[in-house]
């Protein structure tokens, strides 16, 4: 049996005073479009690229129902890349953790 993704990362705490407040853009490696802010990044100890907001509606949500479990996908809203999953995080203040497939995003400096 696979841990709950809400409990499998509690015992690992996000030092959020050593977060960068990094300055720039995370855009689809495919299309381009704007999808995460840097200042949203963080080191959420899963070795994924992990954001804990989005931008506007720039990404699509998609329930998957794979594995024997529910997921929700995540999708560029433009071009439909997949971008990684939705999960729940209460370490996070939306309460929830964006993990990203590295090769999906590019960071744009701003």
């Amino acid at each position: 049996m696979h841990p709950r993704p809400s409990t499998m990362f509690k015992n690992r705490t996000i030092d959020w005073a050593a977060q960068s407040s990094g300055e720039g853009i995370y855009q689809c490696s495919h299309c381009g479009h704007a999808l995460f802010s840097a200042s949203h990044k963080f080191d959420s100890k899963t070795s994924f690229p992990s954001f804990w907001a989005h931008l506007e509606e720039h990404v699509q949500f998609h329930s998957l129902h794979t594995y024997g479990r529910e997921r929700i996908q995540l999708l560029c809203q433009n071009c439909g890349q997949h971008l990684g999953h939705l999960f729940p995080d209460a370490r996070t203040p939306s309460q929830v953790r964006y993990c990203i497939n590295a090769d999906s995003i590019t960071l744009l400096l701003i």
